[in-house]
């Protein structure tokens, strides 16, 4: 037992960067979802991608044939043949992706500087959302994968090879759709426990007073990008990292249209129902207008007499 606790603290220091972005996934899940919906999709998405993983590893399924290079055996955790970090960074992954889905898919709220989302369980739910958090999350892997693949340039070392290499920039295709595969599992998943966990009222450790809870998860996102970008032109791999920034800026131009124009804020019925499934926001969004009106309701439209005719040239 001490053996294996103290190689799980030289996993940490091997890798900071990882556990870094685990911790910022587990503060920012625990505050929205509830800390029981967060550790069992943490354990239940390791899982699944530690499956995956030790499968492709021996029969080549769903990523395709790879191999480990076991020069950190001893150093970090290993688990089934697979370094105990890699299937971990799939949690973090799979939910920064999906809470951009959800940025984009649900009607906003603003209130001031607080912004957030006039969510329900069944939007959170919906095929939309869990389609555009595995796309979402595949798109992550267009640079994460060809800067893993070259980590011997790097502080993560050389740590695994394809057999044989593929044709984006060494990865194959079908690491891409094995990414596709993990991310749509792990994300139903989530979807299903947090519809069966937040049914109970307010899920143990969320905070509905944190302000901007919609922005936290998109940030992990934007800086899991912004890291294997930094370090793809820090390398020397400027062709990756130009394709992928050909990928995200236009990526980022959507979701910045989409949090400022007006019709992405809901209605004073959008409140309703959002508060209908969860009521300890009451305190934090005050019905009807989205952006940030204290009106309690829409002012109410005035009748215009029977026959009268509307001025066509105003």
């Amino acid at each position: 037992m001490a053996h294996l606790f103290k190689l799980l603290l030289s996993t940490v220091a091997l890798r900071p960067y990882v556990f870094i972005f685990l911790a910022a996934y587990l503060f920012i899940s625990s505050v929205n979802f509830g800390l029981r919906a967060t550790l069992l999709f943490t354990v239940l998405t390791y899982l699944v991608a530690l499956a995956c993983e030790w499968s492709s590893v021996h029969k080549g399924f769903p990523f395709g044939l790879y191999h480990y290079v076991e020069a950190t055996r001893g150093r970090e955790l290993w688990v089934a043949g697979v370094p105990f970090m890699d299937s971990l960074s799939f949690t973090f992954l799979a939910f920064a992706s999906y809470t951009v889905a959800l940025l984009v898919s649900c009607p906003l709220y603003r209130r001031g500087s607080d912004l957030r989302l006039l969510d329900t369980a069944k939007l959170r739910r919906t095929p939309r959302v869990w389609l555009l958090a595995a796309l979402f999350m595949v798109m992550i892997d267009f640079a994460v994968d060809p800067l893993s693949a070259r980590g011997e340039r790097w502080f993560l070392g050389r740590l695994f090879w394809y057999d044989p290499p593929g044709p984006h920039f060494g990865v194959p295709i079908s690491n891409y759709i094995g990414w596709f595969i993990v991310a749509a599992l792990s994300i139903g998943i989530f979807q299903r426990l947090d519809a069966r966990l937040g049914r109970a009222g307010k899920p143990w450790g969320v905070r509905p007073g944190l302000p901007s809870r919609a922005f936290l998860g998109p940030a992990l996102y934007a800086g899991i990008v912004l890291f294997a970008l930094v370090m793809l032109f820090r390398i020397g791999a400027d062709e990756i990292g130009w394709a992928s920034v050909f990928i995200f800026v236009p990526f980022a131009a959507f979701v910045v249209h989409i949090v400022t124009r007006p019709e992405s804020y809901g209605d004073a019925g959008a409140i309703q129902r959002h508060l209908a499934d969860f009521a300890y926001n009451a305190a934090f969004v005050v019905g009807g207008d989205a952006r940030g009106s204290s009106e309690p309701h829409p002012a109410p439209v005035r009748q215009r007499p029977a026959g009268h005719r509307a001025n066509l040239s105003a």
